[in-house]
């Protein structure tokens, strides 16, 4: 729906307002953990009224009702987008199946199961190749990237910033590929809202594929389409982290046997919206996928505690937890440990609904440690690179040892 400028400085002053009078404690969208913003933060929004600009003005996605599911167990219902944002507000997860409920259905849930079932390796057999493409790595391009991508007010899907954040980085995948001379695609996988999910493809000899993948966008829980949310964390050092796998295989040449695709996804924290229209596509495609490995949040852990590789237990299929768990102990000098992560917890989701297999490898074992998410203290200074550069050795990992694992 459309807002006009008077609408969203009432709304700005009823969030303040609910800031400053609200209980202690809420939870994210995921199930994040928050204290109330800071006084700071309060002033931002305050200030945001009067700084309007068309970049902040939402889209058309939410002009009527949106079907969205918050478990498998309970009917999808129908809702306005005050209802989503309460819900986003309240720490429950949710996805949002206006545009995939063919997908969501039982009888496509059991088509899904009696279709083609990936393969994936049972012992690790590309160490050489892993371990010289993993000497490459380096933390250099997380800042490089980071800093101009968080230096958007907020990369929200339903709106300019978003449609413009998400040009902005299919210009820096598309220079890494220009850069290394390499025969890779990218392109813009168009959705109902403004901002477009990137898909960048290693095209292989067989009919496989395999999908690394992050979230692009990023949202002010209080205000989503003109509240400050840099999402340093949530999601760009996903985005950065598989960006600079990415990089490293343009320059080692990479030519998998089956085809591998690195995906960006827009509107992750809409309900899953863009995952969900990117792996509906392939499942009415019959595409073979293989498996995803998701990364959602690679860059922050609690000093003090044990530095872990999170591995999420739900929505995911114990084959592809098991593998990443070889992965890292093989490859990176972090073990994992497994956590629940809640329905409609991030991307990997959507693939696990559709019936492919998926794992997601998360910053911690803590899913509510890093209380700056969803607000304009999610910065770069907050993030530990060298806990991050991990899980871009995990992704090279899952490229390599899934990539070149075929018949």
């Amino acid at each position: 729906m459309r807002f006009t400028l008077v609408a969203l400085a009432a709304l700005a002053a009823v969030s303040v307002t609910q800031a400053r009078e609200g209980s202690q404690h809420h939870f994210g969208a995921a199930g994040h953990h928050y204290s109330h913003p800071s006084a700071q933060v309060v002033a931002e929004h305050e200030a945001a009224a009067g700084r309007i600009t068309e970049d902040m003005h939402p889209g058309t996605l939410y002009s009527g009702k949106r079907l969205v599911k918050v478990s498998e167990s309970t009917r999808p219902r129908w809702l306005t987008l005050e209802d989503i944002l309460a819900l986003r507000r309240a720490g429950v997860g949710f996805m949002d199946i206006t545009d995939t409920q063919d997908m969501h259905s039982q009888d496509a849930h059991n088509l899904a199961v009696a279709e083609y079932e990936s393969r994936l390796p049972e012992k690790l057999s590309r160490g050489k190749q892993v371990r010289g493409a993993i000497d490459q790595l380096s933390t250099q391009l997380y800042g490089d990237v980071l800093n101009p991508f968080t230096a958007f007010h907020n990369r929200y899907y339903d709106s300019e910033y978003g449609r413009k954040s998400s040009e902005w980085l299919k210009g820096q995948i598309e220079t890494l590929v220009e850069q290394a001379k390499a025969n890779v695609t990218v392109e813009a996988f168009k959705h109902r809202f403004p901002q477009s999910s990137v898909i960048a493809r290693f095209a292989g000899r067989s009919e496989e594929t395999v999908v690394i993948s992050a979230h692009q966008d990023s949202v002010n829980m209080w205000l989503p389409w003109f509240g400050r949310a840099n999402g340093a964390d949530d999601d760009g050092s996903g985005t950065v982290t598989i960006l600079e796998a990415f990089r490293v295989l343009l320059h080692q040449g990479f030519v998998p046997e089956r085809t591998v695709e690195f995906h960006w996804y827009a509107g992750e924290e809409g309900g899953l919206l863009g995952s969900q229209d990117v792996a509906r596509q392939y499942k009415k495609q019959n595409a073979k996928v293989v498996g995803n490995l998701h990364f959602d949040m690679t860059g922050f852990w609690t000093k003090g505690s044990e530095e872990v590789i999170g591995l999420v237990a739900d929505r995911t299929d114990p084959q592809s937890r098991a593998l990443v768990s070889n992965l890292a102990g093989a490859y990176t000098k972090l073990k994992t440990r497994e956590f629940e992560c809640g329905y409609g917890c991030s991307d990997h989701a959507s693939w696990n609904a559709f019936g492919f297999r998926s794992a997601m490898a998360f910053e911690s074992d803590q899913l509510e440690a890093n209380t700056n998410i969803h607000s304009p203290k999610d910065t770069v200074e907050t993030l530990d690179f060298d806990h991050m550069l991990e899980f871009s050795k995990l992704a090279v990992a899952y490229a390599f040892e899934v990539g070149y694992d075929s018949d």
